[in-house]
């Protein structure tokens, strides 16, 4: 199953070991990256992580995605910065969270 930012503020329901993909917008041609701010870790593990470039050209936006799997029961929170990282102070331009209920 795959969320994007449509999925910012809810909760995103998976089994044990079911996988899930976390996609959103970046525009890394303007300095703007996501970061993960924190790990859901032992509720779901990191199994990838990709940034794809926009594929009609020069420009534009491409997408940050990130493949989870969820390893055992219980809650944790998936939150994601949208930064410019010499910005640091200014904090994020954009803020994405979901919480991730994992079933046995």
């Amino acid at each position: 199953m795959q969320y994007d930012e449509r999925a910012d503020g809810g909760e995103i329901d998976v089994t044990v070991p079911e996988e899930f993909e976390i996609s959103l917008p970046e525009t890394r041609t303007a300095g703007y990256r996501w970061q993960a701010k924190h790990s859901a870790e032992p509720v779901v593990r990191l199994l990838e992580e990709n940034c794809l470039p926009n594929t009609s050209g020069v420009g534009g936006s491409g997408r940050h995605v990130w493949r989870f799997q969820a390893t055992s029961a219980g809650t944790a929170e998936l939150e994601f910065h949208y930064h410019r990282p010499w910005e640091a102070s200014v904090g994020p331009a954009r803020t994405f969270r979901a919480m991730v209920r994992v079933r046995p």
